[in-house]
């Protein structure tokens, strides 16, 4: 048997496939709905006046939900406004989505996750096996 019909290349240079590619995109994709989501449910906008409290914008970078808090005013500007996804204050909240900006944030939040996970995470660990390698190699 000759050796080059079994050899491998080393992990070093071997180039994810595309399968690999395609999951880790669905991943990313998957982690910018939640990160989305997340920001967006922890957000606080700060308004001004009882005049700002008709369109209350949330989503970061892109706002894509807007609520009416008009019905319940604050006593003192400025103030936080929290989004409110249910009836539990018996105070009606109008609430409008636009999917766009939504597709829009979770592309930028996954497309951050990706080249975290793809790109920087990997360069990093490189970095500290090269880093340990030369260590080792001095100790000898």
């Amino acid at each position: 048997m000759s050796s080059s019909a079994g050899s491998v290349s080393p992990p070093e240079s071997r180039r994810p496939g595309r399968g690999s590619i395609l999951l880790s995109a669905i991943g990313a994709a998957a982690v910018g709905v939640v990160v989305t989501w997340w920001i967006t449910v922890a957000q606080r906008v700060t308004v001004q006046s009882d005049a700002d409290l008709a369109n209350v914008r949330f989503g970061f970078p892109l706002p894509w939900i807007t609520q009416d808090h008009s019905s319940n005013p604050f006593a003192v500007y400025p103030a936080d406004a929290a989004l409110r996804l249910s009836g539990r204050t018996g105070i009606p909240y109008p609430t409008t989505y636009d999917w766009l900006p939504f597709i829009g944030d979770a592309l930028i939040w996954g497309a951050a996750a990706w080249v975290l996970g793809m790109l920087v995470l990997p360069a990093v660990v490189r970095a500290m096996r090269a880093r340990s390698g030369r260590q080792l190699r001095s100790l000898k």
